[in-house]
């Protein structure tokens, strides 16, 4: 890659990144930050594919290709006590993206392929893959690409490093909504009541045996409550008490047990306590699988990019990420690209003192370019 180029196009990604950290928006909220990567295409040609979606922006640049490669970035920030926080890396992904399209358009005549540029909305909550896709993403590209690759800042990992890895990287998530429902009535008269909190309370308790006691203990799962809801200070046994929660693994028929046990453990304590219950469960988001046909083609872009001894490879992660709903579409692979500073400890995606380093950029954006380029 050409290496004045490429300093232009980390430079551009860097102020990008300082002004989108400036204007965090929730998912599906993201107006100002849609507006602002829409402004910025304005220097690039670039043809802007309107899929019908109020946030977001797809783009692509044709390079007289039979091909198209497509890369992807998140764009919306994280809900928070404070409002929108940027505590996930999303706007240096943002940038990353922007990046890489100044450098690819700048080398427009020597591409391999065409490129697809898709600025996606909400992956907190992982909504907003399965949104473009309902939207007929492919369908409305004058392309539909052969490939797709994303990445994501991990700062666990060194900035500077690039994770390559084969095979499950994040997990397929359930989202699990239960309510029981009983008797109102005042606490001193407990026998004309019948309590949901005391069957809510039962749940949260016998929830975690599914993981010790219904899993194989090999299979790595994790089954949480989110939040309970119920009731009033001055209100005992209220009419309802709500639990909703995620559930999480890597393996599908694993995630199919938990979900029949997390029926059948909510139905059992509804039934010893004399509550009805109502149960949602929602299929949010497969697991995020490498396929072992692109690994090459990723490995060797990384290493175009960073050189070998810059890649790693480390353990999945438990976490969900909705990129991997264009996987079941088409090949695709993700990145997890390096944002921890080296010799600090790093406050994880989410926490309040989450920080990206300021030199993650400079390895992003090579990664991307490279996985766009390399045949």
């Amino acid at each position: 890659m050409d290496k004045e180029l490429m300093r232009h196009a980390v430079n551009r990604a860097e102020e990008h990144r300082k002004y989108l950290h400036t204007i965090p928006e929730k998912g599906l909220e993201e107006y100002k930050t849609t507006s602002y990567i829409k402004e910025v295409c304005k220097d690039y040609q670039v043809e802007l594919i309107d899929i019908g979606m109020e946030t977001g922006a797809v783009y692509w640049l044709d390079a007289g290709k039979s091909e198209t490669i497509g890369l992807r970035a998140d764009i919306d920030a994280l809900p928070s006590e404070n409002g929108a926080q940027h505590l996930c890396g999303h706007d240096s992904h943002t940038a990353t993206l922007l990046g890489a399209m100044d450098y690819l358009c700048a080398v427009r005549d020597s591409l391999p392929y065409n490129v697809l540029f898709v600025f996606q909305p909400a992956e907190e909550g992982t909504r907003g893959a399965y949104r473009m896709l309902e939207a007929g993403l492919f369908e409305k590209v004058p392309q539909k690409p052969v490939r797709m690759f994303g990445i994501h800042n991990r700062p666990e990992v060194d900035c500077g490093d690039v994770v390559v890895h084969k095979g499950p990287l994040m997990s397929e998530k359930g989202i699990y909504t239960i309510t029981y429902s009983g008797v109102a009535g005042h606490a001193s008269t407990p026998h004309r009541c019948i309590d949901p909190i005391v069957a809510a309370a039962s749940f949260v308790t016998g929830l975690q045996t599914i993981v010790s006691k219904n899993i194989d203990p090999f299979k790595p799962v994790v089954c949480t409550v989110n939040s309970l809801t119920a009731g009033d200070p001055y209100i005992a046994a209220p009419r309802d008490a709500v639990i909703t929660g995620y559930f999480r693994s890597f393996d599908h028929d694993t995630h199919t047990r938990m979900a029949e046990r997390l029926r059948g453990l909510a139905e059992n304590i509804a039934a010893a306590y004399e509550c009805r219950c109502s149960i949602e469960v929602i299929d949010a988001v497969p697991v995020l699988d490498n396929p072992e046909e692109l690994y090459d083609i990723a490995y060797r872009a990384a290493e175009s990019a960073v050189g070998a001894d810059h890649i790693v490879d480390v353990d999945p992660c438990l976490a969900s990420e909705d990129f991997a709903m264009y996987g079941t579409i088409i090949p695709a692979f993700f990145y997890w690209v390096g944002s921890g500073t080296p010799g600090k400890k790093c406050a994880p995606w989410h926490d309040p003192e989450f920080r990206v380093d300021p030199h993650y950029t400079e390895t992003a954006v090579p990664v991307l370019c490279a996985a766009a380029i390399t045949e």
